[in-house]
């Protein structure tokens, strides 16, 4: 607003200095000096309120506020890990319908899809330390259980006598 205000005061003291006296006196001096203010602020009310684009008015009396930002997407080199985790126990083995799922909160389904009966344990990799366990499915019965997992790989068998011998556990990837 200031080198707005500069601006035109700036051309109505050359418009006033370029004017030419009149014989006429100080009322006609008075009238030429309206009439020329009013073409200039005209002209800049013009300009003012309707700058071209590549015209930009800035007031330097204020610092400029930063634009707010809106939040990011995730890039897209960097997907966003499921959290859900399908197991299907058979005679003998578990099959994961993902190998991977992203940390925090993950919901673990185990459906039993063979003729016997399965469980299911989660430990981390390396121990039989159980973090979370189901119960023991008859043939055809499915149970969800979600668990907090961080980083890390975690081993899921079924304790039944026998069945992790067999060949009934998997790994789990999380990341």
């Amino acid at each position: 607003m200031r080198v707005a205000a500069l601006a035109l005061a700036a051309l109505l003291a050359v418009a006033a200095a370029t004017l030419p006296a009149t014989a006429s006196g100080k009322r006609a001096e008075r009238a030429t000096d309206r009439c020329a203010k009013r073409t200039l602020c005209a002209q800049v009310r013009r300009s003012v309120a309707k700058p071209s684009h590549s015209e930009r008015l800035v007031d330097l009396s204020l610092p400029a506020a930063p634009a707010p930002q809106e939040p990011q997407p995730p890039a897209p080199d960097e997907p966003t890990l499921p959290s859900f985790v399908s197991v299907a126990a058979r005679e003998f083995s578990l099959t994961l319908s993902r190998p991977l799922v992203g940390a925090g909160s993950v919901r673990i389904e185990l459906r039993n899809v063979g003729e016997d009966p399965h469980n299911l344990v989660v430990s981390p990799e390396g121990t039989h330390t159980p973090l979370g366990s189901f119960s023991t499915l008859d043939p055809g019965l499915y149970e969800r259980r979600t668990l907090a997992l961080s980083p890390g790989r975690y081993q899921l068998w079924c304790s039944l006598e026998g069945h992790e011998a067999l060949g009934m556990s998997v790994t789990l990837r999380v990341q």
